[in-house]
């Protein structure tokens, strides 16, 4: 790893005002906190970058890690370190404690079990934002990493080098992951996003692509890590579709430019699927029925009169 000298020896400008603000956040990623940010320390860049890192009062190694890091490059690394976790009391890391703090004209983020291996990611997407005024947002091809298999998605050979994204085509296919995202900061206001009750990546997408387009890069820049210790992997399947169901509906109803036929589209399969898996949970008697039943509820007062008798056949045969 360079040290921090020489890693500011190429930059153009004043260190202390970065072009570019990584936001992490991280939580018990002692296994992998390293990786991540070696990953972000690794970027060879002309401009400064600031790395602006918030512990959510890990249990385990990851505070240690990182303050062994931030000793180490303490003009680059700007840590958050929580006494209390502030996910268990519904606290919006973006809205309410990165965004803030973020200094660059553009914002990158990536989780901190996630990683970088492209020592030019954030130059190139960031070169295609200083040449492109009509482009807000940008996100590139990755790996998906299960034990120690690199698992490549099939995008280098069904998407172009550059593909245009809109709400006409968002999510299809969906190649807009979070560790991969660069956007520009004028274009999320942080008070917006705070307002989504069920705020997530997509809700950020939305806004800023109502600034002006996305591009999708076609590079492999990060590694996905899939692993049984992920917040969102540990969920159920129920969970994981009618929590991307409510997400997108609200991005529907409370973003106009939003109200196209692919979100439409897109938002039904989810609320089919989410109907679908709730069928698995109704009949258990050690489950909260609650949020399965409104799912099947909300499916079958849209739903035609066919596919209403097929649920209510697959309902009884459960």
């Amino acid at each position: 790893m360079k040290d921090q000298h020489n890693i500011i020896l190429n930059w153009k400008g004043n260190p202390e005002q970065p072009l570019v603000s990584i936001l992490c956040d991280t939580y018990n990623h002692e296994g992998f906190i390293q990786e991540t940010l070696e990953g972000f320390l690794s970027q060879e860049t002309t401009f400064p970058f600031e790395i602006i890192i918030h512990d959510d009062a890990s249990t385990d190694k990851t505070a240690t890690i990182v303050k062994e890091f931030v000793d180490r490059y303490p003009l680059i690394i700007k840590p958050i370190f929580q006494k209390e976790n502030q996910y268990s009391k519904k606290v919006n890391f973006w809205s309410d404690l990165t965004f803030p703090m973020a200094q660059g004209k553009y914002i990158a983020l990536c989780e901190g079990d996630d990683y970088w291996i492209d020592t030019s990611k954030l130059q190139k997407q960031v070169d295609f934002l200083e040449s492109n005024d009509d482009y807000v947002i940008t996100w590139t091809d990755f790996f998906t990493k299960k034990g120690t298999e690199l698992v490549p998605n099939d995008f280098k050979d069904t998407l172009p080098s550059v593909y245009t994204i809109d709400f006409d085509n968002l999510f299809v296919p969906y190649c807009t992951y979070t560790l991969t995202c660069l956007f520009r900061k004028s274009a999320v206001d942080p008070l917006d996003y705070k307002k989504f009750t069920y705020g997530k990546d997509n809700t950020l997408y939305s806004l800023a692509l109502c600034h002006g387009k996305g591009a999708y890069m076609n590079f492999k820049s990060a590694v996905y890590r899939w692993h049984p210790g992920g917040i969102y992997s540990l969920k159920s399947a129920f969970f994981q579709r009618y929590s991307s169901y409510l997400n997108l509906k609200e991005i529907y109803e409370c973003i106009p430019e939003a109200r196209t036929k692919n979100v439409a589209k897109i938002m039904n399969s989810l609320l089919k699927y989410s109907a679908q898996e709730a069928l698995k949970l109704v009949k258990d008697k050690n489950q909260d029925k609650t949020e399965p039943k409104k799912a099947i509820k909300a499916f079958l007062a849209n739903a035609g009169f066919l596919t209403k008798i097929k649920f209510l056949w697959r309902y009884i045969k459960t």
